[in-house]
């Protein structure tokens, strides 16, 4: 039976702008359509903006295409929660000896991105097995580092925060960092700024792949402006196209 609770979670969506398909009930799981699955990796002293607006942004494309939306999931090294840098404990869904494969994998960005993850052998080595088998990665924040760690990037254009694009580019000279931008898209590699800006290349992948309307509404959702045209942002060459359902 519909409850009065439903029927006005489903009012306040189309108020949102978030679609016409309502949110599953707490504990109950979509057995219809089919999902891509985002990975999420995540370690102690990761950073909250950087692992939640694209988390956000992914898991709402349920409510625009619900034939075919993100799965989002959590992954840490040995499958335990970890604490954030900003003091949040955070349970993850799998770990690495478990984790489905990606078909977009994000970095979010940790307190160490620039050191102590660079040095830590087997997430280096769960990086470059999971790159190469993603459709899409994209990175926040720091968590370039250690995608560019990997190689991958080299001979590529990329962006990192702010205050470390200077480090960025000292530390991989065979990659061109561009800066007053939020995002740059090079192949099926997307790093950003981080921060605040978090939100827009997450929005960017659901634009290319859901279309202008999803993510406008998607944006609208979470009373975000977007205009790709106004974004400060960089493309080079097109996004692989959307896994089928």
């Amino acid at each position: 039976m519909t409850t009065r609770k439903s029927i006005g979670t489903a009012l306040l969506l189309c108020l949102l702008g978030l679609g016409a398909a309502m949110p599953l009930p707490a504990g109950e799981k979509s057995t219809k359509g089919k999902t891509m699955t985002a990975v999420f990796v995540v370690v102690d002293g990761v950073y909250n903006t950087e692992l939640t607006a694209p988390y956000d942004i992914l898991q709402h494309t349920v409510y625009h295409s619900p034939a075919h939306y993100f799965r989002c999931v959590l992954v840490s090294p040995d499958g335990k929660p970890v604490t954030s840098a900003e003091g949040m404990r955070i349970e993850v869904d799998y770990s690495f000896a478990n984790c489905p494969t990606p078909d977009v994998l994000i970095i979010p960005s940790t307190e160490h991105s620039m050191s102590r993850d660079l040095e830590d052998g087997p997430y280096m080595r769960w990086v470059r097995k999971q790159v190469p088998m993603a459709k899409v990665v994209m990175t926040l924040c720091d968590g370039a580092f250690p995608l560019a760690h990997t190689g991958v990037l080299k001979g590529m254009h990329a962006t990192t925060y702010p205050g470390d694009q200077a480090k960025f580019a000292e530390s991989y000279p065979d990659i061109t960092v561009h800066r007053e931008v939020w995002f740059v898209h090079h192949d099926k590699y997307i790093t950003s700024v981080g921060g605040a800006k978090s939100f827009e290349p997450a929005l960017y992948l659901a634009h290319r792949w859901f279309g202008e309307k999803a993510a406008r509404g998607l944006a609208r959702g979470l009373v975000i402006d977007w205009d790709l045209t106004k974004i400060p942002h960089k493309s080079f060459g097109t996004l692989p196209a959307k896994p089928k359902p």
